[in-house]
C-alpha cells in the first residue's frame, strides 16, 4: 500500500490551493498568483516551524507558483499575434480537475456511509431442502439442443408463397402447456420424435421455445445415451 501523506487537513498541494482560493473568495478563473504565492509559501513556513516534514509534492508546487508569478511580473511583448497563453492556465485546469474527482469522492463516501447503515440478513444453508434430480446419459447442451432443432427445421419443405395469411398467432405458454401434456403421457420422448409431427415454421419454432423453457423451469430433462445419438427428452413433474 502506498504512504498517504497528508500535512494538517490538507491531502496534497492542490487541496491546499483550493482551501486558500474558497477562504479568500477568489474567482478560480483568474487567480492573483501573487497573493496565494505568499499565502502559500507562509503555510509552509509554519509547517517548518513545527518540525514538520513537508512532502516533496509541496516543495514542488511552491516552485511551480513561484514560476508563474515570475512570467506574470514579466512584461509583455506588443506584438500583432496571437496573445500568449495565460501561464496560470495549466495550474487552472489540474484545479478544476481535483475539485471534480474530490466531489466524486465525496459522493462515494457518502454512498459507502449510507450502505454502511443497512445490514443484511445471512444466507442461509438450503442444501438440505434440495431435490437432487439426475438421470443417466451424458450432458446435453444448449448447442446439442439447437442443432437438433435445426435438423427438423431443414427438414421443412421450402415455401414458395410470397405472403402468407395466419389465422392463429403461436404462443409459447400455450405450447408449454401442450409439450407438459404430451410428456406426462409419455414421461419421455426422443426429441425429434416429439416435433416430427409440427409441419408450419412458426408452430416448430414456438414449440422449441416452449421446451427450452420447460427445461429452464426443471419440469424437462435432457439425456443423449451415447455421443451424438438422439436426444431424449424426460418428464420431471411439475
Amino acid at each position: 500500500m502506498p504512504y498517504e501523506v497528508r500535512l494538517a487537513q490538507f491531502e496534497g498541494p492542490l487541496d491546499l490551493l483550493l482551501h486558500l482560493i474558497r477562504k479568500n473568495e477568489i474567482d478560480i478563473y483568474d487567480i492573483p498568483i501573487a497573493a496565494i504565492t505568499e499565502q502559500y509559501l507562509q503555510y509552509l513556513d509554519e509547517l517548518e516551524r513545527w518540525s514538520l516534514d513537508v512532502a516533496s509534492e509541496f516543495l514542488v508546487m511552491a516552485a511551480t507558483l513561484l514560476s508563474i508569478k515570475s512570467r506574470m511580473l514579466l512584461p509583455r511583448r506588443a506584438t500583432a499575434e496571437a496573445e500568449e497563453e495565460d501561464p496560470r492556465l495549466p495550474l487552472v485546469q489540474q484545479l478544476l480537475e481535483y475539485e471534480r474527482c474530490k466531489w466524486a469522492a465525496a459522493q462515494l463516501a457518502q454512498r459507502a456511509a449510507e450502505n454502511a447503515q443497512v445490514y443484511g440478513r445471512e444466507p442461509m444453508d438450503l442444501r438440505a431442502y434440495r431435490v437432487e434430480r439426475r438421470i443417466d446419459g451424458l450432458d446435453v447442451s444448449l448447442w446439442d439442443l439447437v442443432n437438433a432443432f435445426r435438423k427438423l427445421y431443414l427438414r421443412l419443405p421450402p415455401s414458395e408463397r410470397v405472403a402468407e395469411i395466419r389465422g392463429k398467432v403461436e404462443k409459447v405458454e400455450e405450447w408449454m402447456d401442450e409439450i407438459a401434456a404430451r410428456m406426462r403421457r409419455y414421461r419421455s420422448a426422443e426429441f425429434g420424435w416429439l416435433l416430427s409431427g409440427e409441419r408450419s415454421r412458426g408452430a416448430l419454432v414456438a414449440a422449441f421455445l416452449a421446451i427450452l423453457e420447460l427445461l429452464k423451469d426443471g419440469r424437462l430433462a435432457c439425456r443423449q445415451a451415447e455421443p451424438f445419438g438422439p436426444i431424449e427428452l424426460v418428464w420431471m413433474g411439475d
